[in-house]
């Protein structure tokens, strides 16, 4: 079995995930579908995904992809998290994941105290209003009379692929959504085209093929499917996949064996990369093992008690910071870095930290170095979102 250093398959995944400069894309679609999906729990997560992986990326970009050409759409799946799939994915990621979250609308609907009944009856309802538009809880509420949640019962729409999460109602940052039909915004896409097992197959092949080389740990931690899901689903790809392991641990892991020769031919390039990536980045969250990317000593100042990572620094696909932005006030970018490093390096990462701010402030933001943080295992799940706020 062939083994690989730390370095040469982070220099490898950096390439597969579209965040070195060569292999840079301004195709949203195939991104989309080369990372895995991307993650959209914070509603800020996809546009600065894309930011790092296309040159002059605008908002309006991914906006049109979604809300106009609609080739992508906003769905709960993988680990009961919402992500933005491309459709062509879509049927088997659903139906390969919805076990997962589905279970829980009986239990929700009794929460609730609705009936199945009276449930189908309002959203059949609300699919009427919906019709031909996209509308806004409010909006919703405006045009029925019910005295029921009815933001309760669109997210279970939603889970159920009755409702799809659409546009915004404000700017890129308001974590409210619109909603429209899920038939209107994909009107050609057929649910019941994979059954649930071949469907499991393809998720496991799709993430080996987006995050390789991985161990079964790590499959298991970004499906959500227990070992013996995972093993079937290794069992029926076996042909398609080789073996090899870390130089450093020698630990077993998997990649296709059509992506072998690629990853045995990548180099250290000799110039740093950074990358100043969101909270929740498909790259950060792909693993469940990730000694490769981070110093166990500054695990807990990146990933809270869920194993969700928040919004880091990366040089040469190794995590050696955090920031963070506040707009209230000034537009400041708040960074702080796990080691001094080397003053042209810095001036680099700072570069990186106020061409982001300028993207999401649209005007020149002051930078703030932070001298200490609160590790997030401390603190609440949400503050992955604000890891730097008491600096």
């Amino acid at each position: 079995m062939l083994d690989f250093s730390y370095e040469q398959v982070n220099q490898f995944v950096l390439q597969k995930q579209h965040l070195t400069k060569s292999t840079k894309s301004s195709n949203i679609e195939q991104i989309t579908k080369d990372i895995g999906g991307l993650h959209c729990t914070s509603q800020t997560t996809p546009y600065l995904s894309l930011f790092n992986r296309i040159s002059d990326f605008t908002k309006n970009q991914l906006d049109e992809e979604i809300y106009i050409k609609r080739n992508l759409g906003k769905i709960r799946c993988i680990r009961k998290t919402v992500f933005i799939h491309h459709k062509e994915h879509v049927p088997w990621i659903i139906n390969a994941t919805k076990k997962q979250y589905l279970k829980r609308h009986v239990d929700y609907l009794a929460h609730l105290n609705i009936s199945e009944e009276r449930y189908q009856k309002i959203i059949k309802q609300i699919l009427s209003v919906l019709e031909g538009r996209s509308l806004s809880v409010s909006e919703i509420k405006n045009e029925l009379d019910y005295k029921e949640s009815i933001s309760a019962m669109v997210n279970l729409a939603c889970d159920e692929f009755k409702i799809i999460r659409t546009k915004p109602i404000k700017s890129w940052r308001d974590r409210r959504h619109t909603y429209s039909s899920f038939v209107e915004h994909f009107p050609d896409i057929d649910l019941k085209i994979h059954s649930e097992k071949e469907s499991k197959t393809k998720l496991v092949k799709y993430y080996i093929e987006c995050f390789g080389p991985v161990s079964e740990n790590d499959i298991v931690w970004w499906t959500g499917f227990n070992k013996t899901e995972t093993r079937q689903a290794l069992e029926d790809i076996q042909e398609d996949l080789t073996k090899i392991s870390f130089k450093e641990t020698e630990q077993e892991l998997y990649i296709l064996a059509a992506q072998l020769e690629k990853l045995k031919q990548t180099s250290i390039p000799s110039n740093s990369i950074i990358n100043i990536l969101p909270e929740l980045d498909s790259y950060l969250m792909g693993y469940k093992e990730r000694d490769r990317y981070i110093n166990q000593s500054k695990y807990d100042h990146m990933f809270d008690r869920s194993g969700n990572a928040t919004a880091t620094i990366l040089l040469n696909g190794q995590v050696k910071g955090i920031w963070d932005f506040i707009s209230s006030g000034e537009s400041t970018i708040k960074f702080f870095l796990f080691e001094k490093l080397e003053s042209k390096l810095l001036d680099n990462i700072q570069t990186k930290l106020q061409a982001i701010g300028k993207f999401i402030f649209e005007e020149e933001a002051k930078l703030k170095e932070c001298e200490s943080m609160k590790p997030l295992k401390t603190r609440t799940p949400g503050e992955v979102q604000t890891p730097l706020k008491n600096c």
